[in-house]
């Protein structure tokens, strides 16, 4: 394909992809408001896909964009009268007419493996609502947190839900939640979960409960390290203990040991330790522990979110601090829609998107013209 071709064939994929998001977004403007859906919707795209602070991001678009941008103090203006879920709910009208275009593209399985996972963004400032105390942020104790649901499709995620933790927040029920929300839209075959849920047996519970398989890596308590030391088996291979009687919920957990390579005098020092509660007597423990590493090593949805589309932001808003985190998610799963039509890299991507939202053109299509275009990109995936 020649690169005038591909160009246009990425513009075209583009604005089909953002016609997902096209008017989905209420950021509560008076009838005769002078910036409307598109003055906004593409001033927050900008600065997230470069990166900004809005501050310095209008004023950039500004100079380069060939309509009338708002200035930051409009757009936080407008963000702060969203509620939660509000805003929660205009990421899941999206994100589910994502699901059911790709889904009818068969581009998109209904069964899914799911990771469950924390992500902590830093704060600096003065105290601010829902801040949560965190040991992972280099220079502060505090940060605003978010939990989301990801669906494992292959080599890469696609966020399915999110939500924000306070701390009145219980890991449990916000699980329950995520779940819930995620199997209105697929079958669950797998949840995984890292150490920081693992450690609370409620999560697993609540898991168990739904009926639904998990696997995750347990720390390693006095109990843990005792039931190894005291086990008479080969050192150099995998071995497995069914019945465990774990945490405060007192559930049953099948735990499986796999070696990590030492050699200490220590034998727990020599062990992965996890725990499921899928029948080890006929799995294969290897192939367990390869799932879970190589499902959670792959392509990471917070690493490449905050790093190609996360807005920089000193307010401490909860509201738009959530908008800003679910915009990352919508261009998150954008990119992965892009990404199952056409072969271009991210920087590619975001070049395109950029010369769009510096034009007065729609970013995306009609519906009618919109459903039209994705007929024929549904035809061409076929072929």
């Amino acid at each position: 394909m020649h690169s005038q071709d591909k160009r246009e064939l990425v513009g075209k994929v583009n604005k089909f992809a953002f016609s997902f998001a096209e008017g989905g977004v209420d950021f509560h403007g008076a009838v005769n408001a002078v910036y409307g859906f598109y003055h906004l919707w593409k001033t927050i795209l900008f600065c997230a896909l470069k990166g900004r602070y809005l501050e310095n991001g209008v004023k950039r678009l500004d100079e380069k964009g060939r309509f009338s941008v708002p200035d930051a103090d409009t757009v936080y203006a407008r963000l702060k009268r969203k509620e939660t879920d509000e805003i929660l709910g205009e990421f899941l009208a999206i994100q589910r007419s994502i699901i059911r275009w790709l889904r009818k593209a068969r581009k998109i399985p209904w069964n899914v493996t799911v990771l469950i996972d924390e992500h902590d963004v830093p704060w600096y400032g003065d105290d601010a609502p829902y801040l949560v105390s965190t040991r992972k942020c280099d220079g502060t104790s505090l940060c605003f947190r978010y939990i989301s649901i990801n669906a494992v499709i292959g080599s890469q995620r696609i966020c399915l839900y999110m939500l924000p933790v306070t701390l009145f927040s219980r890991k449990a029920m916000l699980v329950d939640e995520l779940l819930d929300v995620v199997s209105r839209s697929f079958r669950i075959r797998l949840v995984l979960f890292d150490r920081g849920f693992s450690q609370d047996s409620l999560v697993l519970k609540t898991v168990a409960e739904r009926g639904l398989r998990y696997l995750a890596p347990l720390p390693k308590n006095h109990k843990i390290k005792r039931l190894i030391e005291d086990t008479d088996t080969d050192q150099s291979g995998a071995w497995y203990h069914t019945g465990y009687i774990y945490g405060r919920a007192g559930i049953s957990l099948n735990l499986f040991f796999t070696p990590n390579g030492k050699n200490d005098v220590e034998r727990w020092k020599n062990y992965h330790v996890f725990c499921t509660n899928i029948d080890l007597a006929d799995a294969d423990i290897s192939c367990l522990a390869d799932v879970y590493r190589g499902r959670w090593n792959i392509e990471n949805f917070y690493r490449d979110g905050e790093g190609h589309f996360m807005i920089n932001t000193k307010t401490g808003e909860p509201q738009v601090r959530l908008f800003f985190f679910t915009v990352a998610a919508v261009l998150y799963n954008l990119w992965y829609l892009v990404r199952r039509l056409v072969m271009v890299i991210a920087q590619r991507w975001k070049d395109h998107l950029i010369d769009l939202l510096e034009c007065k053109r729609r970013l995306g299509y009609t519906q009618r013209y919109g459903n039209k275009i994705g007929e024929e990109l549904m035809q061409t995936c076929a072929a």
